[in-house]
């Protein structure tokens, strides 16, 4: 099998540019070396033919050949005329491949552009998100959170629990302020998700290499970041908590066991992880693909 034929259409998209200026430097190559000349009538000069002797006496009886005059030196080159009218040759213009502006402003837009809904603008952080894309995957990738890296803000409502039978338990109002961050997750296609994706590849391929262990794949560790996600389990309401004076706590410790983005998750409430996992098993399925 080829090489062209191995390349998955990522690699493909990621080389779209590149394939543009080959496409245009090729089409003022094949001008540059078969157009006519400017001069249709110049002479050709080759090397001397050796005369065989005459041996047919009809041949020797024969007006003698003259001899072309020799050509020397180099003919002077004559202008090309164009008369009033007549087409003139027009090469391919060159189109410079513009570098990928990749600046906060650049990247939110584009991520803003691909969503329906404004809340991307409004949730989606400012600064660094390609360093913190790549810190979050890889971050859940390994059962952790990046709480410094966070790549939308805070909710607005804080957490809330209320108490019954001297026990404290989730209020239902510290789920449902996720609901507009799965609203504005579920407006971007993952088709698009994948090609911005592509886009800024090699620059997210880059800042990972920076932070994983050597021979690590970015594409096989966003995988292993969405099964950590995929994998977390459906607890049944009221989930219990306690507060250990610092912050609140699973009552049930096979809960308080799962790692960090599980228990994440969790927070965000039955149906608002049930949609976040829709979305997620999308993009595994498209990444697999």
């Amino acid at each position: 099998m080829s090489d062209h034929e191995t390349q998955s259409p990522s690699q493909l998209t990621q080389m779209k540019p590149y394939l543009i200026a080959a496409g245009i430097l090729f089409a003022i190559l094949v001008v540059a070396f078969f157009w006519p000349s400017s001069d249709e009538e110049q002479a050709i000069i080759s090397e001397p033919v050796a005369v065989q002797p005459i041996v047919d006496e009809q041949l020797a009886n024969a007006e003698p050949v003259l001899e072309p005059d020799v050509f020397e030196g180099t003919p002077d080159i004559q202008a090309l005329e164009i008369e009033a009218g007549q087409d003139t040759l027009s090469l391919p213009e060159i189109v410079e491949v513009e570098p990928l502006d990749e600046s906060d402003t650049a990247i939110k837009n584009a991520v803003v552009a691909l969503a329906t809904s404004p809340l991307v603008a409004k949730y989606l952080v400012d600064e660094s998100l390609l360093q913190k894309f790549v810190i979050n995957v890889n971050s859940i990738a390994n059962k952790e959170m990046a709480p410094k890296h966070s790549l939308v803000s805070a909710p607005e409502v804080k957490f809330r629990v209320y108490q019954q039978a001297e026990r404290e338990w989730i209020d239902a109002a510290s789920f449902t302020r996720y609901n507009l961050y799965a609203d504005a997750l579920e407006s971007m296609s993952t088709d698009d998700l994948l090609k911005l994706m592509d886009t800024y590849r090699p620059t997210l391929e880059e800042k990972f290499a920076e932070i994983s262990p050597p021979n690590s794949s970015f594409d096989s560790t966003l995988l292993k970041a969405i099964d950590e996600l995929l994998d977390t389990p459906v607890v049944p309401l009221p989930i219990e908590v306690y507060s250990d004076s610092v912050m609140y706590k699973f009552k049930d410790e096979q809960i308080e066991a799962l790692s960090g983005p599980q228990k994440q998750l969790l927070r965000t409430g039955p149906e608002n992880m049930r949609r976040i996992k829709d979305v997620l098993r999308d993009l595994k399925s498209a990444l697999e693909d």
